[in-house]
């Protein structure tokens, strides 16, 4: 098993290494790349370019692309209303893949390395992993970096998924938002943003009151 390992990560890093030297010869911005998905994923038809959202935004974690690009770019391709509901599709494969990837490559190497105080701690975590996920969604945590973490924890998997899908939602409807505003006439423009904007907010007041009635994440 541990060979095996071995030969994906090689691979993988092959791959990685490959993509990162073409985007830097491509000479394009990070910033360009939701126009450029628009231009791309329209030319596919409505439902075909749903469906390849969907595949990319799922295996966007193995290559280290920021969501948060992709999750802007569906409001430009299909909307507000359609790319939210094809991001949350997304952003939840998205999530709970990276999950079982750190999971299958690094639980054993942390869990090999575990002193007792850890244990204790990842103890809480299992107990309390849905509103630990929760509270890191609504706060706006990298994230990759919660995926991943996670991933290489005690915690339950279907604890990281509904807390997740709940936890994405007011951030993800905020950045769809934000895309779709920009395909949106000048009336419809400033209301999406207005609630683009209250979506935003949201995700931190509610976790602020769920941490003050004490349901956060466990203490070491």
């Amino acid at each position: 098993m541990q060979y095996l390992k071995l030969i994906v990560i090689s691979v993988w890093s092959v791959l990685l290494l490959g993509l990162l030297y073409l985007w830097l010869q491509s000479d394009v911005m990070l910033t360009q790349i939701p126009d450029l998905l628009n231009d791309w994923l329209r030319q596919w038809g409505f439902f075909n370019a749903a469906l390849i959202y969907i595949i990319l935004y799922t295996v966007r974690p193995l290559t280290l692309f920021p969501a948060s690009l992709l999750t802007i770019a569906s409001g430009l391709v299909f909307g507000p209303w359609y790319g939210v509901l094809f991001t949350i599709i997304g952003e939840n494969c998205s999530a709970n893949l990276a999950f079982v990837v750190a999971r299958w490559f690094g639980r054993d190497w942390v869990q090999a390395r575990e002193n007792n105080d850890i244990i204790k701690w990842e103890a809480k975590l299992s107990d309390n992993g849905l509103m630990t996920v929760l509270i890191m969604r609504l706060i706006y945590l990298p994230f990759d970096a919660v995926n991943f973490g996670c991933g290489l924890t005690s915690m339950r998997q279907r604890d990281f998924a509904l807390g997740t899908f709940i936890g994405i939602m007011p951030g993800l409807v905020s950045f769809v938002l934000l895309g779709g505003s920009v395909a949106s006439g000048v009336d419809n423009r400033i209301t999406i943003i207005g609630i683009s904007v209250a979506c935003f907010l949201l995700g931190i007041i509610v976790a602020k009151r769920i941490r003050k009635h004490n349901l956060g994440t466990p203490q070491s």
